[in-house]
């Protein structure tokens, strides 16, 4: 049987955590392992994930931009549950809906060359009412996607991200590399380097309630996310030096795992700028 472990990362998330734990607690498929990777919590945070059974670990990412912080936490959440076949990830202030681990873990088994499931979610605001659209509407698939190829895919994917990592899952020994390079969000690396093997479901299913609060460090206008590489043309001018270091990851990072010469073919700057 395929075991799952459920990965959340915190910091201050005493005021969210309540609900999530309980969705957690209530999911029809109980996750095997339970792992919180602490960013340096000063409220009750661990107290309550430590009384909900999670094995709370302390960020050791020395890293000062949120970005890099939160990829760093991430994979090493995901290293941490790598005894696990899949690993599910959760932001600290979503709630999970009840067939979330069952509905992911089945999505991945579904496809014996799935790397990486993302899914939808409902939008909700600070006080948990849902508002108007789902995160795809932030973060659409592209149109056609179904009938694309895996080059194409690929090719569409560097444009825009069509996955959020609280609303995602993954196989950790399937990945040829969890690192996450200097700059890159955790889930917007891992589904390229899932497209770059042919490995990423794209799911319709809304598996979480992301709320959207005044707290988050990266939320839905996260443009150095969602954006290609970074925002087109227009954030190369911003912030070349970054957007650079990330042309070049394209080039030396992910092209090298593409599983065919076509997907690899397809990882260029110049897709990714693409309109």
């Amino acid at each position: 049987m395929t075991s799952v472990a459920a990965l959340l990362v915190t910091r201050d998330a005493e005021r969210w955590l309540p609900a999530l734990l309980d969705s957690v607690a209530a999911q029809t498929r109980q996750p095997d392992l339970r792992v919180a990777v602490d960013d340096g919590s000063t409220d009750g945070t661990r107290d309550l994930l430590r009384a909900s059974g999670f094995q709370v670990v302390s960020s050791s990412t020395a890293a000062t931009d949120s970005v890099t912080r939160i990829a760093h936490n991430f994979a090493q959440g995901v290293q941490a549950c790598a005894a696990c076949d899949v690993v599910v990830l959760g932001d600290h202030d979503d709630v999970w809906h009840r067939d979330r681990v069952a509905h992911q873990v089945e999505a991945l088994d579904s496809g014996p060359d799935a790397l990486m499931v993302a899914s939808d979610g409902r939008i909700v605001d600070a006080s948990g009412v849902p508002t108007a659209g789902t995160l795809r509407s932030g973060f659409p698939v592209p149109a056609g996607w179904e009938g694309m190829s895996p080059a194409q895919r690929m090719a569409a994917a560097l444009r825009v991200s069509v996955a959020t990592g609280g609303a995602s899952a993954m196989r950790p020994a399937a990945f040829p590399d969890l690192d996450v390079p200097a700059g890159w969000l955790h889930d917007r690396w891992w589904s390229l380097v899932a497209l770059a093997r042919d490995g990423l479901v794209v799911d319709d299913r809304a598996v979480i309630d992301y709320r959207v609060q005044p707290g988050q460090d990266v939320g839905l206008d996260r443009a150095a996310h969602g954006a290609g590489l970074v925002g087109r043309v227009g954030a190369l001018l911003r912030d070349g030096g970054r957007s650079w270091a990330k042309a070049r990851d394209l080039r030396t990072r992910l092209r090298p795992l593409a599983a065919t010469p076509a997907i690899a073919e397809a990882i260029t700057v110049r897709n990714a700028l693409r309109r």
